[in-house]
C-alpha cells in the first residue's frame, strides 16, 4: 500500500513553527509514521469528519481522504483546548 501524502493548513504550519524544537520534530516524526498506515495512529472524532492523533501533550487533528491518499493537517495544539473550535 502507498504512502499517504500530507497536506498542511497554514494555520497548522504556523502552530508547528511556534513549537520547541522537541515538539517540532516530534509532531513530523508521529505524522510521518502515520502516513504509512493512518488508521493504526488515530482516533475518529465524533460529529465531525476528522480525526486526531496523540504527540505527548499535544493533539494533530486531520482529515483523511482514502481515496486520494491525502492527510489534511488542519490544526494542532494543546490537548486542553485543540476541541474546542471544532
Amino acid at each position: 500500500m502507498p504512502d499517504y501524502e500530507v497536506k498542511w493548513t497554514a494555520s497548522s504550519v504556523k502552530t508547528l513553527e511556534e513549537l520547541t524544537k522537541v515538539d517540532f520534530e516530534s509532531i513530523l516524526e508521529k505524522v510521518g509514521d502515520v502516513s504509512k498506515n493512518p488508521f493504526h495512529y488515530v482516533k475518529r472524532l465524533k460529529g465531525v469528519p476528522l480525526y486526531s492523533l496523540r504527540t505527548g501533550k499535544y493533539r494533530i487533528i486531520m482529515g483523511i481522504e482514502r481515496e486520494h491518499l491525502v492527510i489534511l493537517v488542519v490544526d494542532i495544539g494543546n490537548r486542553n483546548n485543540v476541541y474546542d473550535d471544532l
